[in-house]
C-alpha cells in the first residue's frame, strides 16, 4: 500500500478504487491501511475531486466545473466526494471508469473557502444569498443566508436591473415616468441641450445608488425615481426641461392644464373651448420649435376639434362648432367673437343675452 516514507504506491487495479469487478470496495472511514491508501490517492489527484449532484446519484461535478458520471459497476456508491482516477472525456458527462472515495477531513484547509454570495434569482426577480463553502471552485456546501454586504447586493441588483430596464423603469403615467418622457422628447427637439436619453448606458453606473437597500426589481421600480432622474441633470438642464417642456401650460382662463407627452409626437393640450377664449395663436414649446396639438373639448369633455392652428380654428372652425354646440348646450357660453370674450374656467353658463 505505502512505502516507508508514507508515499502511496498505486497498482494497476487496486481493489479499493471502485473499478470493474470489485466485490468489497473501500471507502473513507474503513480500515486504517485502506483509509491511508485512499488518502494518498486523493493527495495524488486533488484537482480531480468530484462531488455528487445529489445523494446516491452517479452524476457529479469536479473541480473546474466539469460534469462526470460514475460507471454502473463502480463500488463508490456512498461517499459524497470522490476522486476521478480514470476518466473517459467523451460525451456530455465524462465517464469515470475508476474512482476513489474521499473523506471531507482530508481536504487541505488552505484550499477551502467560505463566503456569503449574493445572486439574482431569475424566477423570483429578487436577490438571494447563500453561504457557500468551496474546495477551490468546487461547491462543497451551500445554505440560505442573510445579505450582509449592501454594496455587493446593490451591484448585483443593479446589473440585473440594467439588463431588464423595462421592468424597473417607473410606469409611464407616474410622475417619474412622465418626467423621463419629457426629457427624452426635449432631447429630440433641442439636441444642443445634451440631455441624457435615460437608457441603459446612461443609467448603468448611477442606477446602483437606487438599488441600495433594495432586494427585488419591484423594489427598484417603486423607488424614488423622480428624484433620481432629476439628479442626473445639471441645474441648467433641469431648468431647461421645466421651461421648454413644461408639465403644464397656463390657459387664458387661468387654469394650469397638463400637457401630455409622447415620444415622436407633439405634446397634447386638452382644454375646454371656453378656457381658450382670447388666445390668438397656438402655444409653442421647445424654444418655439414645437407646436402644441390642441384637443378642444366640448362640454361633455370630448374633443370637438383637434388642431395645431388655433387662429384658423377661430376663423373657420369655431363658427360651425358654435352653431352645433350652442344648440346642444344652450346654457354654456358661445360668444360670436371668441378672441374678445373672457375665457371661462370651469363649466360656467352663458349669459341669457348670448
Amino acid at each position: 500500500m505505502t512505502n516507508s516514507r508514507g508515499q502511496c504506491n498505486l497498482t494497476p487495479q487496486p481493489p479499493s478504487l471502485g473499478g470493474k469487478g470489485e466485490q468489497k470496495p473501500l471507502s473513507p472511514g474503513g480500515r486504517g491501511s485502506d483509509s491511508a491508501l485512499l488518502g494518498c490517492i486523493f493527495a495524488a489527484y486533488p484537482d480531480r475531486l468530484a462531488r455528487r449532484r445529489e445523494p446516491g446519484s452517479t452524476k457529479a461535478v469536479t473541480v473546474g466545473g466539469r460534469g462526470v458520471r460514475l460507471a454502473p459497476t463502480s463500488g463508490v456508491s456512498e461517499p459524497e466526494l470522490f476522486v476521478c482516477v480514470d476518466v473517459d472525456a467523451g460525451g456530455a458527462d465524462s465517464f469515470v471508469r475508476l474512482a476513489s472515495g474521499v473523506d471531507r477531513e482530508w481536504l487541505p484547509p488552505e484550499r477551502i473557502s467560505t463566503r456569503i454570495e449574493v445572486t439574482f434569482d431569475e424566477k423570483a426577480e429578487r436577490l438571494a444569498a447563500r453561504k457557500v463553502t468551496r474546495f477551490d471552485d468546487l461547491v462543497l456546501e451551500e445554505v440560505n443566508a442573510h445579505i450582509a454586504d449592501e454594496g455587493e447586493a446593490a451591484a448585483v441588483l443593479a446589473s440585473a436591473a440594467v439588463e431588464r430596464l423595462e421592468k424597473v423603469l417607473p410606469p409611464g403615467d407616474s410622475p417619474a415616468g412622465e418626467f423621463r418622457t419629457r426629457v427624452r422628447c426635449l432631447r429630440a427637439w433641442v439636441p444642443e441641450l445634451s440631455l441624457p436619453a435615460f437608457e441603459a448606458d446612461d443609467l448603468r453606473e448611477a442606477i446602483e445608488s437606487l438599488c441600495r437597500n433594495r432586494r427585488s426589481l419591484a423594489d427598484v421600480r417603486n423607488g424614488p425615481w423622480l428624484d433620481f432622474l432629476k439628479g442626473q441633470l445639471t441645474y441648467e438642464q433641469l431648468r431647461a426641461v421645466e421651461n421648454e417642456a413644461p408639465e403644464r401650460i397656463e390657459a387664458p382662463s387661468g387654469s394650469h392644464i397638463a400637457l401630455a407627452y409622447e415620444e415622436g409626437r407633439p405634446p397634447v393640450l386638452a382644454a375646454r373651448i371656453q378656457e381658450m377664449f382670447g388666445l390668438t395663436e397656438t402655444p409653442r414649446i421647445a424654444r418655439g420649435r414645437v407646436k402644441v396639438l390642441l384637443h378642444l373639448l366640448a362640454p361633455n369633455a370630448r374633443p370637438q376639434q383637434v388642431t395645431d392652428d388655433l387662429a384658423s380654428f377661430w376663423k373657420n372652425g369655431y363658427p360651425l362648432v358654435r352653431k352645433e354646440l350652442r344648440a346642444r348646450y344652450p346654457k354654456h357660453s358661445w360668444p360670436e367673437d371668441p378672441l374678445t370674450a373672457d375665457a371661462i374656467r370651469g363649466p360656467k353658463h352663458r349669459k341669457p343675452a348670448e
